[in-house]
């Protein structure tokens, strides 16, 4: 009968624990406990104001719940297709965002885009590549509120994670998780 006893304490202890974790993930927990524990991002949607700010991943763990919401923010904002946006992605806006130390949501112009809209822009712009990473939710164009492009452009070559393109007339920056590249248009 005793190590039935604490067999049970001890299942309620891994309970409560695993109730702890799940609570983090469900957003429970105050903010600055969920920012201990897992990595965070803040983004705006330049077309429709939509925001995302809280906790994607935890540890290795990339949350579900956020990524649902991060793939809505980051949708095609032309026909209101959305995609899944890759994790990896996800990881250098964030970092872009705390090494620009930005506490504003970082700006995305562009995420993801539908085969129908890259090929719209591509008609009307020489800058836009026929088998873009927007369209596999590897891209996002983007602005660093309180940050230039070239400085942002900086930061995001020094992570060497993939393309970065400047474009300087408009202010903004193009990152993906393709190749490691870069160019200026």
């Amino acid at each position: 009968m005793k190590n039935f006893l604490t067999r049970r304490k001890l299942l309620k202890v891994g309970l409560a624990g695993f109730a702890g974790i799940a609570a983090s993930f469900a957003g429970i927990l105050p903010a600055a406990a969920r920012e201990t524990i897992g990595y965070t991002i803040s983004i705006k949607n330049a077309h429709t104001g939509e925001v995302f700010k809280g906790v994607y991943r935890v540890g290795g763990y990339y949350v579900p719940r956020a990524f649902r919401q991060i793939n809505h923010i980051m949708r095609d904002h032309y026909n209101g297709d959305a995609h899944p946006i890759d994790p990896r992605l996800v990881d250098v806006l964030a970092k872009l965002q705390k090494r620009c130390d930005c506490s504003e949501p970082l700006t995305v112009l562009s995420g993801y885009r539908s085969p129908a809209t890259n090929a719209m822009l591509r008609r009307s712009s020489g800058n836009v590549a026929q088998n873009s990473y927007h369209m596999k939710g590897q891209a996002a164009d983007i602005r660093v509120p309180g940050s230039p492009a070239s400085t942002v452009r900086q930061v995001a070559l020094t992570l060497a994670a993939g393309g970065v393109g400047y474009y300087p007339r408009r202010e903004f920056i193009h990152v993906d998780t393709g190749d490691v590249r870069h160019w200026t248009a």
